[in-house]
């Protein structure tokens, strides 16, 4: 080895070590044996294992439609409606969990992403031309970052974020207009596809960032230094579109669903704040963390934001509040700013709430909401600046590098979060869970499909009753061949026939599931009311087991010799433009009011022998509604505006192709004025709808 790159890789491991150290330290991970322990296992936690697992058992293929064999049994779990792009964190983590198993696997990748923060800032910064121990420093104060440790365990693709200070290194070439090397090129290449294949937020952050860097040049009409990035811009795209084709195929294939509907507030809610920037939720100071907790977060909606990942950090906070000076200063002097700051600015226009990202959601573009993801961005912006300071200043020069240690221990119990979850009940839900699975796989014979109950939509739903999200996933993550029947993006044909369970009694559900083939049910006594639980609990027929905590019930089942495929229904999502559903029981009536133009997104499976039929009635006076399918005129209705009057429109879905399909409502006509006693605006009535068999 060159002897000038001795000290340099001894650097880099060291920032590397003292970054594990810390991960180490919260996690309290001193021994092999510590990795066998589950840490959390609670919220987006199993949705995070079930990706890596499905990688590993080789059902994620690149630019293949993502069908999971093991779960939405006796069908096929369809993901295509839940694009997950990560493929490099899942892939890598497969490999974790074929060697180690799912808990250890999981754990070590928690701790990796510590040591990749550290070991990728070390470089960026020295690519940058900050001296080795400042290096360090920001290196350690990266892997120790807050947001880190609040996302780790139930967003792990958001913790592995180690890639971030590249797209500074990236952006501050392209706003100086340096040339670049063939090596920085490749590099370049390089950094599309990592920001192209892991959390897609990162990628946005990188393109918002990339836009003053072609859009400035290109104002001043010099068309040189535009190319770069815009090339860079398009050529990070284009590696996006590859990481989304196993979508975009299944798409074509299955047609196109929607589990979820993203909404404008939710912009608000997800957004980039500034108070959280200085006030932590939980702080080791105790009085700190009561003034900030009584005076912002308890004010605050709880359990409807990402809140507490957004913090600086003392250290943090200093830079930020030096920069701003110093930028604001050399702005009134009419100098050229730092390019953190113009930078930082640039995002916080972006992305705080009322911001860009707020005027492009409002015309449509709401993919990217949570806009407080932004925060580990800019903290990294600062990072970088505070260790080209150092640098000036030679602040760690000589000796005085060992004050590195002491700032870094400060950093750390500064932005540590004081909480962390208690290992007993972690251990002690995760055994509950092992026992009914190992009951399972014990008194079932192999590939059994076991029903999971109550029915539970997957992705996105939330906590039901005491049932965690995505807690009906543990059994697929825990078994080795079992088929299980929660798992597919809701909206889809394959899983409708389920939700027709719903309100029938215990012997209707279990003589139906033996006809589909099913060895067994798994009910989750946790997740009903007690009306629910009482109805299982009276049934002459006993649980065949119960789990060691008594609320995991399991009733072993007669699976019919000649199984039969459940009948797919079509599904159906309506637009914003649709109100909340209503009813009068007298008349018979089940209604949604409608303000506007309005969609109704039809997914039909094959074949599909079905009617879609509803009634439409305008509000205040008669309207012409007009009809498009597909974009193609179907028809015109005359409704009329009294009360319980209603024309019926009957659509004949057999005639249709299997997949997705567009239906439009046009009414003639403005909406009525907002009312006084609810403030909508009212359009047309939507009235009994419902799929009807041939």
């Amino acid at each position: 080895m060159p002897r000038r790159l001795a000290p340099e890789l001894a650097c880099l491991l060291l920032a590397g070590a003292l970054s594990l150290l810390v991960a180490c330290i919260y996690f309290r991970c001193f021994s092999p044996g510590v990795l066998e322990q589950p840490w959390y296992a609670f919220n987006d936690v199993p949705l995070m294992q079930t990706w890596c697992k499905v990688a590993a058992e080789g059902e994620a293929l690149p630019w293949q439609p993502r069908m999971v064999s093991r779960l939405n049994a006796p069908f096929s779990a369809n993901w295509a409606d839940f694009p997950t792009p990560e493929e490099l964190l899942w892939d890598g983590c497969a490999l974790l969990f074929l060697w180690l198993g799912v808990v250890p696997g999981y754990n070590l990748a928690l701790l990796l992403a510590h040591g990749l923060a550290g070991c990728s800032f070390y470089l960026a910064a020295r690519v940058l031309g900050s001296a080795r121990a400042p290096a360090i420093f920001g290196a350690v104060a990266f892997a120790s970052a807050r947001y880190l440790f609040v996302r780790d365990a139930v967003h792990i693709n958001l913790s592995y974020c180690w890639h971030v200070p590249w797209l500074w290194v990236t952006t501050n070439w392209f706003w100086q207009r340096r040339s670049l090397s063939k090596k920085a090129w490749l590099g370049l290449v390089g950094l599309c596809a990592v920001t192209a294949w892991q959390n897609p937020y990162y990628w946005f952050f990188w393109l918002v960032m990339l836009v003053p860097c072609w859009l400035v040049p290109l104002i001043q009409k010099q068309w040189r230094p535009t190319l770069a990035p815009l090339a860079v811009t398009l050529l990070s795209a284009f590696f996006v579109f590859l990481g989304q084709i196993d979508s975009l195929l299944g798409w074509i294939r299955f047609g196109k669903g929607h589990p979820y509907v993203r909404s404008l507030n939710e912009l608000m809610v997800y957004g980039l704040r500034l108070p959280e920037f200085f006030l932590p939720e939980g702080h080791h100071w105790v009085a700190f963390d009561e003034w900030s907790h009584l005076n912002y977060y308890m004010p605050m909606t709880p359990g409807h934001a990402e809140m507490d990942s957004s913090y600086l950090g003392f250290i943090g906070m200093a830079v930020l509040v030096y920069l701003t000076v110093l930028g604001l200063g050399r702005v009134l002097r009419r100098q050229p700013v730092p390019f953190a700051f113009g930078m930082s600015c640039w995002l916080l226009i972006t992305m705080l709430p009322g911001g860009l990202t707020m005027l492009a959601g409002s015309v449509g573009f709401l993919l990217f909401r949570c806009t407080n993801r932004c925060s580990i961005v800019l903290q990294v912006g600062l990072l970088l600046f505070l260790a080209l300071r150092l640098t000036r200043w030679r602040t760690f020069a000589g000796p005085r590098a060992w004050l590195i240690l002491p700032l870094l221990a400060f950093n750390a119990w500064d932005c540590m979060p004081p909480y962390i979850e208690d290992r007993d009940t972690v251990a002690a839900y995760l055994a509950n869970q092992r026992a009914t699975v190992a009951y399972l796989e014990g008194a079932l014979p192999s590939k059994a499909m076991v029903f999971q109950w109550p029915q539970i939509d997957y992705p996105e739903y939330h906590r039901v009753r005491d049932l965690w999200p995505y807690e009906q996933l543990i059994g697929y993550l825990l078994s080795k061949d079992l088929r299980f029947s929660h798992g597919n993006c809701a909206n889809r044909p394959e899983a409708t026939w389920q939700t027709e369970l719903v309100g029938k009694d215990p012997q209707s559900i279990c003589s139906e599931l033996e006809s589909y083939g099913f060895s067994a049910l798994w009910l989750y006594t946790n997740g009903q009311d007690d009306q629910e639980r009482e109805r299982w609990r009276h049934w002459q027929k006993q649980p065949d087991f119960r789990s060691p905590l008594g609320d995991l019930w399991v009733y072993r089942l007669k699976p019919s010799a000649r199984p039969q495929l459940p009948r797919m229904k079509p599904c159906r999502t309506l637009s914003p433009a649709f109100l909340g559903p209503e009813k009068d029981e007298r008349l018979g009536m089940n209604w949604r009011w409608v303000w506007g133009p309005a969609r109704i997104d039809l997914l039909l499976p094959s074949p599909c022998p079905y009617r879609l039929r509803f009634g439409l009635s305008a509000a205040g006076s008669p309207r012409n509604i007009q009809l498009r399918l597909d974009g193609k005129p179907y028809g015109q209705v005359q409704a009329p505006a009294r009360w319980g009057v209603y024309r019926e429109v009957d659509i004949d879905l057999s005639r249709l192709k299997s997949g997705d399909h567009r239906l439009e409502l046009i009414p003639s006509g403005s909406a009525l004025p907002p009312l006084l006693k609810d403030n909508r605006r009212l359009t047309f009535q939507y009235i009994n709808e419902r799929f009807d068999s041939l």
